[in-house]
């Protein structure tokens, strides 16, 4: 599995489709999860991308999404009794998000003759909340635990363009030039750290010096005729 993070150093720009795209392209890259702000997409995207692309995304619940009425302001589904039900997996083949009922809860609940205690939910029906990381699920929260990390490091470039633009964030969803500025900006970024880890992983120790020190032996080599 490949994850991809995107840091909120674009807010207002729908960048997330086109650089999914861009993504396909580069050989031997597949990307499974991506955790991303929702400046970065709406709803319509993040069912494109899962169904289109094959690529689940995640995000962080605000204070104006809509949360479903069986659902806690945290997003994870509960039964008619108010039980937290637990994520069972998704159906590729359906796309419906399967939860379960709690053995804890379901043990002394009342209904529990009446119950089947499996609960499938359409993705389609809310992008949200029905995909393959459900909210407030262990991996959706080590994602966007991992995507504030990230943004400290954008955050610090955000500061340093703040004493020069005198802003932070620049609304321009419509000027086309300047969105794919920033698709290619993150682009040129994921390209950099794709080299960096093959580097580092793939690449002999001291690979670089080993290099330089046999080119200064060719121009050494080369250099015996000329002072003979």
């Amino acid at each position: 599995m490949f994850s991809i993070i995107l840091p909120n150093n674009t807010a207002d720009v729908k960048v997330m489709l086109p650089l999914i795209e861009m993504m396909k392209k580069i050989e031997g890259l597949k990307v499974d999860d991506l955790v991303a702000d929702l400046g970065y997409f709406d709803a319509e995207d993040q069912k494109t991308a899962l169904l289109a692309h094959d690529v689940a995304v995640v995000t962080e619940i605000k204070k104006n999404t809509l949360v479903p009425e069986h659902c806690p302001p945290e997003g994870k589904p509960e039964c008619e009794q108010g039980h937290v039900l637990v994520f069972d997996g998704f159906d590729e083949d359906t796309y419906t998000a399967w939860f379960r009922g709690d053995d804890t809860k379901c043990s002394t609940c009342p209904l529990q003759e009446l119950c089947n205690k499996q609960f499938g939910y359409p993705f389609e029906e809310n992008h949200f909340f029905y995909g393959p990381m459900p909210q407030d699920s262990v991996l959706q929260e080590g994602m966007l635990k991992f995507r504030k990390q990230v943004e400290l490091v954008f955050e610090q470039e955000s500061h340093q363009l703040t004493s020069v633009m005198k802003h932070k964030k620049v609304p321009v969803r419509t000027t086309v030039r300047v969105e794919k500025w920033f698709i290619l900006s993150d682009a040129f970024r994921l390209i950099e750290r794709m080299i960096k880890h093959v580097r580092v992983i793939v690449m002999p120790v001291n690979h670089v010096a080993n290099i330089k020190r046999q080119q200064e032996m060719q121009v050494e080599q080369l250099s015996l005729p000329l002072v003979a």
